[in-house]
């Protein structure tokens, strides 16, 4: 025996369910809708209720006032009818009651008028025809039957009508008998398109208000959130680390003050940033890392480090020939250099004294990182001074000393001020071996040397007697260490450039220069070009002239960011304009 499943019907949703649904998808789409358009929305929102709640009052005051005037008309009327309508049922005389119907006819808006005997039956209409009917109706029997004046809303022809009664009366003695019933009903149909006009006119101002008020919160709208959106745009600089730039403030509300707030955070952000390039990468790294007040402590502790000391050869003797605005420039030329290669290999700069450059590597292999950026320090170096030389200005030569050991690293000095930096004989000794050293020379300690062991190419130096030390240090002069290739600085920009195929100068395409240096560059471009094809470069450089028509090849492309990166190789470049593009990759 098999059984069959049926499915349940689905589940309906009570009329609570959608209702909450409805109001969730409501409160959904406004909150995607841009200020100005909730603003809009809201003015007209209210604009609307107010203009319809007047309307409601106003119409229906107006209904109240036109329909009490045509009740009296139709009292008035009724007064007359029973008059002439007594005196015909006294004296059987239909032809006065008749003219008096038919000259009140004639004032318009009158749909019948009769008079009614004691039986119910018509004696006299307006409409011949109607004679002698018998009522029987809901309204007739309520006039037939009411002892007062009495006013109902009815329907006659299709049409709505107002219907009066009056009871007609006579006096026997102190006796009253009633003789018969004086109707009339008086059209509505006026009364109704008088009150349709109004509210058309009503609509028309109405619509009216509602642009006007469209206008007025679209344009209150925009005031309002014009300084929404420069301030979002601010914070779009910002967010991609621009702090140069800061609002501007075209309001004085509460959003104004939000974005005078907004400035004075960008300017708060500036002297921190200003005030980080005071520091070593180290102490900034230790701030981050604890920022309550424990990492505000005096103290340290022990770690094994590598130190590099760098100095300025023939520093006096060139301080003496120029002047110090072209002292300082020239050297934080120099220093710059330095920095830039510790940074690379993950070293930080202590501190700059002078024209002394104290760097600190904590990795596990900070010995032979500090031999490479020692190494590349001093090939960057020849580079730039053989471009200097070539263009006539002055070279700086450069000597460092390398050691490795353990130390204490920590903040050392006052609880008003400290510095965080490291202590212990190896940096003296690093500092020794900095003096010792030639003009483009590296001198390394044993205990650096024996690390290095067969990375790098060494010379034995001898026994060196520094200052300070009893016994004789063995030395060993740096010649060669693997993984430090380069030749030459290069420097990050977004140099604007076109370039084409060698030999097509009329098909050239815009792109992007993102790194360069003395021997080639790297650009963004749209499309990519195979490696080993040859390009003219024209690169938009004002400080250096001569790069309008510089060859190129290929050397290597890759995908980012949704374009390509090349890597050229520039060709046939003229000397000088290379100096001048060295020096310039190496300013600061």
């Amino acid at each position: 025996m098999s059984t069959e499943l049926v499915p349940l019907p689905p589940k309906r949703e009570s009329f609570g369910d959608r209702i909450k649904t409805t109001a969730t998808n409501f409160v959904v789409l406004a909150s995607c809708m841009s200020i100005r358009y909730k603003i809009a929305g809201a003015l007209v929102l209210v604009l609307c209720l107010a203009i319809a709640s007047l309307g409601m009052i106003t119409f229906g005051q107006q209904k109240k006032v036109l329909t009490e005037e045509m009740k009296k008309r139709a009292e008035v009327i009724l007064h007359q009818i029973a008059g002439a309508g007594k005196t015909g049922l006294l004296t059987k005389d239909e032809l006065l009651a008749y003219s008096t119907l038919k000259e009140l006819q004639q004032s318009g808006g009158i749909d019948y008028a009769m008079i009614l005997d004691s039986r119910g039956t018509i004696f006299v209409h307006n409409i011949l025809a109607e004679k002698g009917k018998e009522l029987s109706g809901p309204s007739d029997k309520a006039a037939l039957e009411t002892q007062d004046l009495l006013i109902q809303e009815t329907v006659h022809a299709g049409k709505p009508s107002l219907d009066a009664s009056l009871p007609i009366v006579s006096k026997l003695g102190d006796k009253s008998l009633r003789v018969g019933t004086a109707r009339v009903g008086l059209s509505l149909e006026s009364l109704h398109q008088t009150i349709r006009r109004e509210k058309l006119v009503f609509a028309g101002i109405t619509c009216v208000f509602v642009l006007l008020g469209l206008g007025i919160s679209f344009a209150l709208g925009k005031v309002l959130t014009r300084q929404i959106m420069i301030l979002a745009a601010g914070m779009e600089v910002v967010a991609k680390g621009d702090l140069s730039r800061q609002v501007r403030i075209e309001a004085h509300d509460e959003i104004g003050r939000l974005a005078e707030t907004f400035n004075e955070m960008i300017g708060k952000l500036q002297e921190n940033l200003h005030m980080e390039k005071y520091l070593s990468s180290s102490t900034l790294k230790v701030i981050r890392q604890r920022p309550g007040l424990d990492g505000q402590k005096l103290g340290g502790e022990r770690r094994h480090v590598s130190v590099l000391f760098s100095d300025v050869r023939g520093f006096t003797s060139m301080s003496e020939k120029l002047e110090p605005e072209e002292v300082v420039g020239l050297l934080n030329i120099y220093l710059n250099l330095q920095a830039e290669v510790v940074y690379q290999y993950g070293g930080s700069v202590d501190k700059f004294v002078g024209d002394e450059v104290m760097a600190i590597f904590t990795d596990k292999d900070s010995e032979l990182q500090a031999s490479r950026a020692a190494l590349e320090i001093q090939r960057y170096v020849r580079a730039l001074n053989s471009a200097r030389e070539s263009l006539g200005k002055q070279p700086i030569a450069i000597g460092v000393g390398i050691n490795c050991g353990e130390v204490v690293m920590g903040n050392m000095g006052s609880e008003r001020q400290m510095d965080y930096t490291v202590i212990g004989d190896p940096i003296n000794v690093a500092a020794r071996l900095c003096g010792a050293a030639k003009a483009g020379q590296i001198i390394l300690s044993r205990a650096v040397a024996e690390t290095l062991d067969g990375a790098a190419k060494t010379n034995a130096l001898g026994p060196l007697q520094l200052k300070g030390k009893k016994a004789a240090l063995e030395v060993w002069e740096l010649l060669d260490v693997s993984g430090a290739c380069r030749m030459h600085m290069r420097k990050r920009t977004a140099l604007p450039v076109a370039y084409c195929l060698a030999g097509l100068a009329d098909e050239k395409h815009p792109a992007t220069v993102m790194d360069i240096g003395r021997e080639g560059c790297v650009f963004q471009a749209s499309s990519p070009s195979g490696v080993g094809t040859n390009l003219e470069l024209d690169i938009q450089l004002d400080a250096v002239q001569g790069l309008d028509r510089v060859g190129a090849i290929v050397r290597h492309v890759r995908k980012a960011d949704g374009g390509y990166l090349l890597g050229v190789q520039f060709q046939k470049m003229d000397g000088e304009v290379q100096d001048k593009l060295t020096e310039w990759v190496h300013k600061v």
